[in-house]
């Protein structure tokens, strides 16, 4: 067979598998097959979600998670077998994915997504779906999606409800986010996790949702379809959330209104303009810029230790392990003194910087964050700081 023959027959084994979605007058099932989505987190919802887009027939998808598949898995995630467990839950639900559709790009990432998912590649896709189980997680996708203009869908549920948020960043900008929705007391939750102002805690748990596969099917095909809808469907022009009760049947949609002081959406009157330098910030480097801009006050992505030193023994060799360094990438136990054993290391963490400040520190490195947010006389500015292959 020629490869003229190989693509036509390809072209028509196509056509039969999708011939039903033709018959839909409101499917587009070529709109379908150029889409991107980068699905985060690949749990109980995460399964459903990526088993409907590829039966679907998305164009490409991408699975992003840090996990492992444990037994308890098997009860609720339609795409992961026995043979699956210990083996990283992205690949595993990549590779069923692809059994769906040979047709469909299903990738696997592995890791958590604030570490491999970068702004410029965030971009490249149509829509990101949260499929986590953690209010941090939630918060972080919440933000790179604003900076990125990319719409974003988020899904929650216990073993009962089902709610479904649509954000639409990229067709609507300036619309609300996901913290427009959130009580005080959510922000105290995420803080709960970390002591010293940015270490984590060694004894926090994550408090996990119970929930089965009925409540996770219903919540993955609405979220499915809210993802392929942007910028086509009018009802999606507004941030909104649904509400589903699965046993009872009731259900509920509500427009979300952006809230004032919001703290993710209520800095940025507008979206911040991405640019990108190389993270290098020696003398003469595109990065460093002119002793003029030296006081420009930066606010970066992640907190830094900029201090390590015990109030009993004084500086530290450990010091170089953790100064400079991301917080988050520590727990609270580097605050016991390697020397002393005592409780008495004095951490100092910050994530607001001058740009003359990062060039101290780091003039001959590149700065541990994915971004950094500057307030100009044009408007608000993201420098991304990532150098991540875009795909």
């Amino acid at each position: 067979m020629t490869d003229q023959q190989e693509a036509g027959s390809l072209d028509e084994m196509r056509t039969q598998r999708y011939r039903r979605h033709d018959l839909i007058d409101w499917f587009s099932q070529e709109q379908v097959a150029a889409a991107r989505i980068a699905v985060i987190g690949a749990g109980a919802v995460g399964n459903e979600v990526v088993k409907n887009l590829a039966l679907l027939g998305v164009g490409e998808i991408d699975v992003f998670d840090f996990d492992v598949v444990e037994r308890h898995n098997l009860t609720r995630s339609v795409l992961l077998r026995e043979s699956d467990v210990g083996r990283d839950k992205c690949e595993a639900v990549a590779e069923r994915a692809r059994e769906l559709d040979p047709h469909v790009t299903v990738r696997s990432v592995p890791g958590d997504f604030w570490d491999t998912l970068s702004l410029g590649r965030l971009e490249g896709y149509d829509c990101a779906i949260a499929a986590v189980d953690n209010l941090e997680a939630r918060l972080r996708l919440n933000q790179m999606c604003q900076i990125a203009g990319v719409d974003l869908v988020n899904a929650g549920l216990d073993s009962r409800w089902v709610t479904v948020e649509a954000f639409p960043f990229g067709s609507t900008p300036g619309v609300a986010c996901y913290e427009c929705t959130l009580p005080d007391t959510a922000y105290a939750r995420v803080a709960e996790r970390y002591s010293c102002g940015g270490l984590r805690r060694r004894a926090q748990l994550e408090r996990r949702i119970p929930t089965t596969v009925v409540t996770a099917s219903i919540a993955g095909a609405l979220v499915a379809s809210t993802a392929l809808r942007f910028g086509t469907d009018a009802t999606l022009a507004q941030s909104r959330r649904v509400l589903i009760d699965t046993i009872g049947g009731s259900s509920s949609v509500v427009e979300i209104d952006r809230r004032d002081g919001c703290p993710g959406c209520g800095a940025f009157a507008v979206p911040p303009r991405v640019v990108r330098t190389r993270n290098c910030w020696a003398p003469g480097s595109e990065s460093a810029a002119d002793e003029s801009l030296g006081e420009l006050p930066l606010r970066l992505s992640d907190a830094l230790i900029t201090s390590y030193e015990c109030t009993a023994c004084g500086p530290l060799a450990a010091a170089s392990r953790y100064v400079n360094q991301r917080a988050a990438a520590f727990d609270d136990s580097i605050a016991t003194c390697p020397n002393c054993a005592a409780p008495s290391v004095r951490i100092e963490i910050r994530d607001a910087f001058s740009l003359g400040e990062l060039m101290q520190r780091f003039g001959h490195g590149r700065v541990p964050v994915k971004f950094a947010l500057a307030e100009l006389e044009v408007g608000p500015v993201c420098i991304d700081l990532e150098e991540y292959p875009i795909p």
